[in-house]
């Protein structure tokens, strides 16, 4: 399957500014282009696309994911390097994931504590009335 840019935008939900500049700054490797030089997006470079959101939206810095498209630019002896740059990714994606989870815990009591007070308000006024 081969598609053009939009339709690759269209596919990923990633903007065709945000694809071109992944494709300057070196991180969708091995893409194709046409005899008129359009960028022809294929089932591996979607895989790439899509990877780079993920590894995006995960927070991982963008030399990181330089340093994984150069490693597998390599070859295959890289792999165990690459499985180091994403181990430590997903490490540090555990630790945010904790800390969201004590963050979470603490908006949940103050919203408690808030509805709880607003309870407490309704029902003076209630009684007021």
């Amino acid at each position: 399957m081969q598609q053009t840019i939009k339709e690759a935008s269209a596919h990923t939900g990633l903007s065709a500014h945000t694809i071109r500049y992944y494709e300057r700054e070196g991180l969708i490797p091995f893409l194709a282009r046409d005899k008129n030089n359009n960028r022809i997006f294929d089932n591996e470079a979607l895989h790439w696309l899509e990877l780079l959101t993920c590894l995006r939206v995960t927070g991982m810095p963008l030399a990181k994911q330089k340093e994984i498209v150069e490693l597998t630019k390599c070859g295959d002896k890289t792999v165990s390097e690459r499985i180091a740059v994403l181990k430590e990714h997903q490490a540090d994606m555990y630790r945010r994931q904790a800390e969201l989870d004590r963050a979470f815990k603490k908006i949940e009591k103050k919203l408690a504590c808030y509805e709880e007070l607003e309870q407490e308000v309704n029902k003076s006024v209630d009684q007021l009335s």
